[in-house]
């Protein structure tokens, strides 16, 4: 049985580079909430994410554990830099 735990997201926004970017639902989602989707930006938890620890001192998300990775992006992207983020 394979548990699927969350999204993880480490920046959001994409740059629409083909035809099948056209109906991309970040995109919509985005327009839907007055956002744009070209603004390419690091989310809150960036890449500590996999690393949180909850109350308890355990990882937040477990071994055996599966998570969607940059779900609102793509990790190839120029502005998505690793040496730009912050850990």
């Amino acid at each position: 049985m394979v548990i699927l735990h969350d999204i993880w997201n480490p920046w959001h926004g994409c740059v629409k580079c083909s035809e099948g970017c056209q109906n991309c639902y970040m995109y919509f989602l985005d327009r839907m909430r007055g956002q744009n989707g070209a603004d390419i930006y690091q989310t809150k938890n960036g890449f500590s994410y996999p690393l949180q620890k909850d109350r308890t001192g355990h990882y937040k998300i477990q071994s055996g554990e599966q998570i969607r990775v940059c779900m609102t992006s793509d990790f190839f992207l120029e502005e998505a830099n690793p040496c730009t983020l912050t850990w």
